[in-house]
């Protein structure tokens, strides 16, 4: 469905993403793993042009080639993105929130206008689908990060989307609150064949729910398979510069008067 043929990202005189050719298939569920500066939202955003490439190409089934504005736009209506921080409007219920996810769709006056009530009536079902059509009134702001994030991902689906791309989704959740969310996000995709990319930093939520893992460091892909594939000398590597750096920061140094300090 989704076919990255050589792209690259660069900014200024750094590469961030080395070039990369991948076949995304439909209803597939990928994972991005990689450390902090490992390239993972660089591709993730690639994949849409939010971040626009360097050098290559980008053809979505349906569409062709990337290679003009309407194009563009196509794939952008038909890919939900789910970000880290939400990007919720906080004064917004949760309702209005979930039918910002049309304003694709629409005129730049639509968030202005009252909605339409099968719009409001889609925007419910997706609430519904997240577990969330009792807090449908409910302002944003006084919903947990848990719930922003369902939000979030009831808002994408308003696009009816052939395409889900979530950045770090569950990085500001507990491991429980993260596993759900995850859950949540996975099984609604596989549900609906929407062909998922997303970027995790949690290696056994990848292991546990991914199709296919692509692991980058560098900017570089250095492993592409199934989550089985995965060795425990290969994960060591992704993180090991990421691990080291923090262990710099946090050995102990003797200061001058023969105490111990936290290098900062």
């Amino acid at each position: 469905m989704i076919e990255l043929s050589n792209v690259s990202k660069r900014y200024s005189d750094k590469i961030a993403l080395h070039a990369v050719s991948l076949r995304l298939e439909p209803g597939s569920f990928t994972v991005l793993l990689g450390a902090s500066g490992a390239g993972k939202s660089t591709l993730l955003r690639s994949i849409n042009m939010l971040s626009p490439i360097s050098e290559g190409s980008i053809s979505v089934e349906g569409i062709g080639r990337i290679d003009t504005p309407e194009k563009l736009r196509a794939l952008r209506r038909m890919t939900g993105f789910i970000f880290q921080q939400h990007q919720l409007i906080l004064r917004q219920t949760a309702l209005r929130n979930t039918l910002n996810g049309r304003i694709g769709y629409h005129s730049l006056l639509y968030g202005l206008l009252p909605p339409k009530k099968e719009e409001v009536r889609q925007a419910c079902k997706c609430l519904a689908r997240v577990g969330l059509e009792d807090y449908a009134l409910r302002q944003a702001s006084c919903l947990s990060g848990g719930q922003q994030q369902r939000v979030g991902i009831a808002r994408a689906l308003m696009q009816e989307p052939r395409i889900m791309l979530a950045d770090e989704p569950v990085a500001s959740l507990d491991p429980q609150r993260a596993h759900e969310v995850v859950q949540l996000l996975h099984d609604i995709c596989r549900a609906d064949g929407i062909c998922t990319v997303v970027s995790l930093h949690q290696v056994e939520l990848a292991r546990h729910f991914a199709d296919r893992i692509i692991a980058l460091s560098d900017g570089r892909v250095v492993f592409d398979g199934r989550p089985e594939e995965l060795d425990e000398d290969t994960e060591h590597r992704l993180y090991a510069t990421e691990e080291a750096g923090q262990q710099e920061f946090s050995t102990p140094t003797t200061d001058s008067n023969g105490s111990n300090a936290v290098a900062a």
